[in-house]
């Protein structure tokens, strides 16, 4: 109340003996907070209330490789700009598909960006004067789908994402698990042949090198080289047999590995997301294979749900992550735009080598 999330309303008369009971409700538009994904031609903003109702979206070209800070500040400023109350904005949070130190709000390594070792956090920060926290896209995803997702009811899940990245969120007694330091888990970075092709993070046969969806495309069957992903949607609806056989043979590989981290962990609730899911037809067959020569049979049968992608999915994961973070951190929504890391940062990403 003091911070002004929630208020009071009428005392209930009806009560008996004793104090009256003083219900409160949430107030939406207490606190705004800004959700961003990057993908490496765009940046998709979406503005959300804390009970999760989005009241903006809009779309930016983006240039991974130039002046990276301006164009997140222009995307931020375009955002608030559009608000009745801008000064209720209380943090930004940043989907990026990537290897992330989350406590620095430091990019590591993105392959499908081209960066590597970019504080991004601590630069944005200072251009905006709003906390800003920085996350691999599927651990954002993760922290939203337990508050507003199909998580509000699974207390363990995995969360599988395919699209430019391939990941794997780990949610455990409803906490996204993340490693020593903040770290990002590297779901599509697991190898999977030693002998297979050299992935940019140096090693070889990385799920990432099969699924991702950039080498999906670059590798799937058809005439006149790299296809589209609506072009493969309509060679598999038209009945490619050698296409459908390249799909179920990627489907195959993360079904094993999907049933390697399903014995581990011994969760046995899957939630598929991406943009790659609108190939599930033809990726499920594999997918269901691999689970089934692979997971413990006293953990059958899993439960697995594919979640319609639209796509918002991962700025608005971005939104709920930094709502998450904003509200943990217990600071009065007035003070919360003094609140900037430390951390040094380079104005511009490294890129991968």
């Amino acid at each position: 109340m003091t911070d002004g999330y929630v208020r009071e309303l009428a005392a209930d008369s009806r009560a008996g003996a004793g104090r009256p009971r003083v219900p409160v409700e949430l107030v939406p538009d207490a606190a705004v907070v800004l959700g961003i994904s990057v993908t490496p031609t765009s940046l998709l903003a979406v503005t959300m209330l804390i009970d999760g109702t989005i009241v903006g979206t809009q779309t930016l070209t983006f240039d991974p490789s130039s002046s990276v800070l301006a164009q997140f500040t222009d995307v931020i400023g375009r955002q608030r700009a559009e608000l009745a109350h801008p000064e209720r904005v209380v943090a930004v949070g940043i989907s990026v598909s990537g290897a992330v130190d989350q406590a620095l709000s430091t990019v590591r390594i993105s392959t499908t960006l081209n960066w590597q070792d970019f504080n991004l956090g601590a630069g944005l920060q200072r251009a905006v004067n709003l906390p800003v926290f920085v996350s691999n896209d599927l651990f954002a995803q993760s922290t939203r789908e337990v508050s507003f997702g199909l998580g509000r009811n699974k207390d363990d899940f995995l969360l599988l994402g395919l699209g430019y990245g391939v990941g794997l969120g780990i949610v455990n007694r409803r906490r996204v698990f993340f490693g020593a330091g903040g770290s990002s888990t590297e779901f599509g970075h697991m190898s999977v042949d030693p002998n297979g092709p050299l992935c940019v993070c140096g090693n070889n046969g990385c799920l990432q090198v099969y699924a991702g969806l950039d080498e999906v495309l670059a590798s799937a069957p058809g005439p006149g080289g790299p296809q589209s992903l609506a072009g493969l949607q309509q060679a598999v609806a038209g009945g490619d047999a050698e296409l459908s056989g390249f799909l179920d043979g990627i489907g195959y590989r993360l079904g094993r590995s999907v049933g390697g981290v399903v014995n581990l962990l011994g969760i046995g609730t899957v939630i598929v997301a991406g943009q790659t899911t609108s190939l599930w037809q033809e990726l499920s067959g594999g997918f269901n294979r691999g689970l089934g020569e692979t997971v413990l049979k006293f953990l059958l049968p899993l439960d697995i749900t594919v979640k319609a992608w639209t796509e918002s999915e991962d700025a608005v994961g971005a939104a709920g992550l930094a709502l998450h973070n904003a509200i943990s951190l217990n600071v009065p929504l007035a003070d919360r735009a003094g609140i900037v890391v430390s951390a040094l940062s380079d104005a511009e990403p490294h890129p991968v080598h």
